[in-house]
């Protein structure tokens, strides 16, 4: 008798061994669905502008900075490249040095590109890649009266890096980051001193108006130093940028510096095909 209660009890213990396997079998080879790591991000910035078509002053005064960035990983198979694709808007007001004169900024930039993630160990990551950007904004001195707006149209090639490192900070997971931009090559609209804009597109005299831009005339760098600090369902960035660019045309030379501070929030979505699908097991983040 208690033989057979000895074997039913191996039995048992058989099987349920077996169902274990069988689950851990079915989990990893069920397929695996990329998340789309999103950061919203609000910052205060400190503005410094010099357009010499619109005035020969420099002009200073505070923006506000918008930006969603999407970054997730081009296939589930290779979690070395990932597409990044950002969207980003500013809009400040600078005065005069005399403040006898104000000049509204407004401005947007959409890029796009891609980065290899190179894991030197489990707490450094380098990414390293480039994007295309193009980039619209208008300036606008109202006490201006031939020419009160001067539009901000380019397109650029950009070198890009960004450097993650995590660590422990009283039992809490924490990460820094440092990323870097540098535009390479492109084009940019830069008008000729005097010329008005209906003279240019009324008439169609754009001679001279789009230039082929470079490290010759063109020079830029932006960067942001920030800290990600997890919560349960998200996670908080705290930091702050600096962005300097400078560029030169027609005899005329401009430049626009700006330091903001920054928060954010970042979290992973996933986009089902219809409101009826599975929540999908495996999850891939470029978080991770």
């Amino acid at each position: 008798m208690q033989t057979l209660r000895l074997m039913k009890k191996n039995i048992l213990l058989i099987f349920l061994y077996i169902f274990i396997l069988n689950s851990h079998s079915q989990i990893s080879n069920s397929p695996k669905y990329l998340l789309t790591s999103n950061t919203d991000l609000l910052g205060l910035s400190v503005l410094n502008t010099l357009d010499p078509y619109l005035s020969p002053l420099n002009y200073s005064g505070l923006g506000l900075r918008y930006s969603h960035a999407e970054r997730k990983y081009f296939s589930p198979e290779n979690t070395k490249l990932s597409m990044i694709g950002k969207f980003s808007a500013l809009a400040g007001l600078g005065l005069n040095p005399e403040n006898t004169a104000s000049m509204m900024i407004v401005g947007g930039n959409y890029s796009w590109g891609a980065q290899h993630h190179f894991r030197l160990n489990d707490k450094l990551e380098i990414l390293a890649g480039g994007n295309m950007d193009v980039n619209l904004g208008v300036k606008y001195i109202a006490r201006n009266v031939n020419n009160p707006v001067n539009v901000d149209l380019a397109t650029n090639i950009n070198l890009s890096s960004l450097l993650r490192y995590d660590f422990t900070v009283f039992k809490l997971n924490v990460r820094l980051k440092y990323q870097l931009e540098i535009p390479v090559v492109g084009a940019m609209f830069v008008p000729t001193f005097g010329q008005s804009y209906y003279e240019m597109f009324e008439i169609g005299n754009l001679s001279n108006a789009i230039h082929f831009s470079a490290l010759h005339n063109k020079r830029g760098i932006n960067q942001d130093i920030q800290l990600e600090i997890p919560f349960n369902k998200s996670t908080i960035q705290i930091g702050f940028g600096g962005n300097s660019l400078k560029y030169k045309a027609n005899e005329m030379v401009f430049y626009q510096n700006e330091f903001n501070l920054q928060i954010a929030f970042i979290y992973d979505i996933y986009k089902f095909s219809g409101s009826k699908k599975a929540l999908p097991e495996n999850f891939i983040s470029t978080q991770k």
